[in-house]
């Protein structure tokens, strides 16, 4: 089901709900003025991502991957919650079940906090690969895979498969986790990542 799926269906029951004096205007006015961000929490963890901690807290799924460990991360704590507060009062959970899938959710947290660092833009591995490129490469690089394509010189070329294609395609990565990247635009930004590196390749 898709988000404006999702949320429209939610909305409405909240409103049916204020309706029968279950919920007050209030609280649907409050849910209204969630769906913006429920839209880009949704789009901070992705399809993939957002399935995986859907099914690790509602239905008893896998562990969560260290990857979907990181978008969660990166969008935070308030989005994680939002998404379950949505999701119970979407399922209509009861008062029990939702207290379990509330310390489900918090677990979920907690574990993928343990996993991974707090934000990926903080590792040393990252600051390897940004240190490799240097300043001014690393911007060239960057303007040429997130905006419009630009020359690269032989020099940033050079530097750039200097710290190898696993760097490249990290920084890439935590630039899409950060800027919170649809599935759509992340994959065509990993177009242009492949692009520029094997255009390395021949230089």
């Amino acid at each position: 089901m898709d988000t404006l799926t999702t949320i429209t269906i939610l909305l409405i029951t909240l409103f049916f709900m204020a309706t029968n004096g279950v919920a007050d205007l209030s609280n649907v006015a409050q849910s209204l003025s969630k769906s913006n961000e429920l839209q880009k929490c949704e789009n901070g963890l992705g399809t993939k991502c957002g399935h995986s901690i859907y099914q690790h807290v509602f239905e008893a799924g896998k562990e969560v991957s260290k990857e979907c460990c990181n978008r969660l991360m990166t969008v935070g704590k308030d989005c994680h919650d939002l998404l379950t507060e949505v999701t119970i009062v979407y399922k209509h959970l009861p008062e029990k079940k939702a207290k379990e899938t509330w310390h489900k959710n918090d677990k979920a947290w907690n574990d993928c906090k343990k996993s991974v660092a707090p934000s990926p833009r903080g590792s040393s591995e990252l600051q390897n690969c940004e240190n490799g490129l240097g300043t001014k490469c690393g911007h060239l690089i960057y303007k040429n895979v997130f905006e419009s394509k630009t020359d690269v010189s032989k020099e940033c070329c050079s530097r750039l498969l200097t710290v190898g294609k696993d760097c490249h395609d990290l920084l890439t990565e935590v630039t899409i986790v950060y800027k919170r990247l649809t599935d759509k635009q992340a994959k065509e930004i990993w177009h242009k990542n492949d692009k520029m590196w094997e255009q390395c390749q021949k230089e």
